[in-house]
């Protein structure tokens, strides 16, 4: 008897592979053939390179090539991108941060290639360089890109030439220009939140061979095959991507770091001087920190107007992002962080302006979140003055302006009941953190509570797309390939189960193939957005449908009848007082004689994002897809002598529609919470006065520990279906990161009167901040 999976907590589908260690990683892959590539970084933030020496490296033993940027005659033209083309695999003629790669060695063990580096001679001349986005920003400041403006970019994306601005984003909704002409009051303030690393538990890796037929074969830790693909595809001007075959093991983590590239052009241009070989690299945790992408790193400002009774009127916010060296990864995070920065609030006047700055430091790229948590932070915050400014319940001031049906977003669209309930997120929120009272002061602590409201929309491309292939085996179980990645959030399961709920099968019976070859896997623009169970799911019910379709055509080929007549339920199809097993149709319907009619149970399935447009080169307004509300709220306490904030109880509640595995959405929100009480109390990316990195591993980059964890956890769903998402599914993955920087400062706020503008609000700096009786 068939029982419905969609909705319950089936197990993980890969749990017996990662606990027994049997899964595989980029570092647990083997091949014939091997050799292994090391780097020279440049280690000091801005220089031009006057020369750099290899003859010595290149003749030390087991050393099979040497190559600088200028030793392979790459000119400033040898540039990739999917936005703004701006960055070569190595340095070429000049260092724009200190992690930049200037050498690289291919040597048959990693002891060779490491001693082979000690053997370059170089000669840098140190330039000015430039870590706050907001002075890189200025005319006067030294000039990182001299091409800015002139490389090449899609047109959305408008640079300032002759200055260090890649991209200016601008919305405008309203009396843009008078945003607080109705405003009887106004707040504002300063806000920084810093730059910070995924920390994901796998360093990033790919093993590349390029073969004799000038095939190209990269296997690599990313969230991205098919961009990836493009972009190998642009920069090595390999005309038919049947000659790339990219292939994606388990991932061990990402968080988005893994969605944009980072090593792998480098790795295949490596692969490219030793043809016939796998040329494996593989970061330490140190060149994770400065040799591929970090996340966030805003400095930003932000006014916000109301009315007495608190009913708000206008915003206007300006946001610098730290972007880095090089500007295609965070492009699109600029544009996501203004038009979300108004969080799930009305306002009727909208002026937002965010930059995506260069600057001398790690590129930057996506984390999980991708522009929300930042311009969220801000306006959070902001509204706790705005309700001391009042004398107004900061709850009361919350539940009055969040976006209700018939208003709209600061975007313009129109809201609909089916975006979900906001206001029963937060109430049931606060009702949550009120089944315990909080305690009164004391001699040794401070208590504070605050809730939050939170929004988040996928940022993803006008035409994305998710796509599969469905097969049923002779013996009725189903091999289902999808080009989404499987990275610990636990789409293989859940996948599983809306394909089995689908198609009436056990979820036993289905295997959703994690194994990623781009030849042989159906596209998928990227595993990002927290898009893999709406718009994958959605390709997996329509595959299924045509599926169930063919058995009954095969059937129909027997009895011959209409379709319309005939019933499925997933062990046989009937029609009037007949019956198929579905094994005698799985094949096509095979007679006595031997005769055959009907075809093998084979479909596709494709699921494409719909009415998503481009932002107006003028307002800043466009479509992005469908949006996700919820509310955190938490209660913590402040030890006065310490300055020790200790989280006791969290609370998160998202409206993501329909749950298919309430176990796993609950891990994501422990996990997301867990991130965001890490970046709001500990972690931040910190440079020296000569532009180095000093946070470089996981001891002095701190990141959250089991100690850490809120002494109670509470996890609510609110399932108000998205018509167009599986099973009125809608995405979560990334919502719980975005409010507890913003709720943790609220609350420490209400507790001690301290009011913090930045992150991380550490143990030390809060007894520096007691101790002086505020900040």
């Amino acid at each position: 008897m068939f029982s419905k999976v969609v909705g319950t907590s089936v197990p993980r589908a890969d749990a017996l592979e990662k606990v027994t260690g049997s899964a595989l990683f980029i570092d647990d892959l083997r091949f014939p053939r091997t050799l292994i590539m090391k780097v020279m970084r440049a280690g000091v933030p801005a220089a031009n390179i006057k020369s750099l020496s290899i003859s010595k490296a290149q003749s030390m033993p087991g050393i099979h090539k040497v190559f600088t940027g200028k030793s392979l005659n790459l000119d400033k033209n040898h540039l990739f991108g999917t936005c703004i083309f701006d960055q070569p695999p190595l340095a070429i003629d000049k260092v724009r941060h200190a992690g930049e790669v200037i050498a690289v060695v291919i040597a048959e063990t990693e002891k060779q290639a490491l001693a082979a580096i000690k053997k370059i001679e170089v000669d840098l001349e140190e330039l000015p360089f430039v870590l706050d986005p907001i002075i890189a920003a200025r005319k006067e400041s030294p000039l990182i890109h001299e091409k800015n403006g002139h490389y090449r970019h899609v047109p959305t994306f408008v640079p300032i030439p002759e200055t260090n601005i890649f991209y200016k984003y601008q919305l405008k909704k309203g009396e843009y220009e008078n945003v607080f002409k109705d405003a009887e009051v106004t707040v504002e303030d300063k806000f920084e939140y810093p730059l910070m690393n995924h920390a994901a538990i796998e360093p990033h890796g790919a093993i590349a061979r390029w073969d004799h037929t000038g095939e190209l074969h990269l296997w690599s830790s990313s969230q991205a095959p098919f961009v990836l693909r493009e972009v190998l595809a642009d920069y090595f001007k390999i005309k038919q991507m049947t000659k790339i075959h990219i292939h994606i093991p388990y991932l061990g983590g990402g968080f988005g770091g893994k969605s944009d590239y980072t090593i792998e052009p480098l790795v295949v241009l490596a692969a490219r001087q030793v043809p016939g070989y796998h040329v494996k690299f593989v970061l330490t945790r140190k060149e994770v920190f400065i040799g591929s992408v970090l996340g966030r790193g805003m400095k930003g400002r932000m006014k916000i107007g109301a009315k007495a009774d608190g009913t708000l009127t206008g915003i206007k916010a300006t946001q610098y992002f730290s972007d880095g060296a090089y500007g295609d990864t965070g492009c699109n995070v600029v544009l996501a962080a203004g038009h979300n920065c108004v969080g799930p609030y009305f306002f009727p006047n909208c002026d937002l302006k965010s930059f995506g700055v260069y600057t001398n430091s790690t590129p930057v790229g996506a984390f999980r979140g991708y522009g929300h948590p930042e311009g969220q932070f801000m306006i959070e915050r902001l509204l706790n003055k705005l309700a001391l400014e009042l004398n107004i319940d900061p709850n009361d001031l919350r539940m009055k302006n969040f976006l209700k049906p018939g208003d709209t977003n600061s975007l313009g669209q129109a809201i609909t009941d089916h975006n979900g309930d906001i206001r029963k997120c937060f109430t049931q929120t606060v009702a949550k953190l009120d089944e315990i009272s909080l305690p009164p002061e004391d001699e040794k602590y401070y208590y504070g509570r605050a809730v939050v409201g939170l929004i988040k929309s996928p940022v993803q491309t006008a035409n994305a797309s998710s796509n599969v292939f469905l097969k049923f085996n002779e013996d009725l179980t189903i091999n289902i390939s999808i080009g989404g990645v499987e990275l610990g959030q636990g789409c293989l399961t859940v996948l599983a189960q809306i394909a089995a709920d689908k198609l009436q099968k056990s979820v036993d019976d289905i295997r959703i193939n994690y194994e990623i070859n781009t030849q042989l896997t159906p596209y998928e623009w990227q595993t990002v957005a927290s898009m893999t169970t709406m718009r994958v799911g959605n390709a997996i019910i329509a595959a299924c449908d045509r599926a169930i379709m063919k058995f009954k055509k095969n059937a129909a080929e027997v009895w011959n009848c209409s379709l319309t007549d005939i019933v499925y339920d997933g062990t046989k199809v009937s029609y009037q007082d007949k019956t198929i097993d579905l094994k005698d149709l799985v094949l096509g319907y095979q007679y006595p004689d031997g005769h055959t009619v009907g075809n093998p149970i084979l479909s596709t399935g494709s699921s494409v994002v719909r009415n998503v447009t481009f932002p107006d080169l003028e307002t800043g307004q466009y479509q992005p897809y469908e949006w996700t509300y919820g509310s955190q709220g938490v209660d913590l306490k402040v030890n006065k002598n310490t300055g020790k904030i200790t989280v006791l109880h969290f609370v998160t509640a998202l409206d993501a529609g329909k749950i298919i595995n309430p176990r796993l959405a609950e891990g994501q929100v422990t996990g997301g919470v867990m991130q965001g009480i890490g970046q709001a109390l500990k972690e931040k990316i910190i440079y020296d006065e000569s532009g180095i990195m000093t946070t470089t591993n996981l001891r002095r980059y701190a990141i959250p520990r089991l100690s850490d964890m809120p002494r109670k956890y509470s996890c609510i769903f609110v399932e108000t279906p998205q018509p167009d998402g599986p099973y009125g599914a809608r995405p979560i993955a990334e919502h719980p990161a975005l409010g507890p920087p913003s709720a943790i400062l609220n609350a420490i706020q209400r507790a001690t009167g301290v009011s913090f503008r930045s992150i991380p609000v550490t143990q030390e700096w809060m007894l520096q901040a007691l101790k002086e009786g505020g900040i």
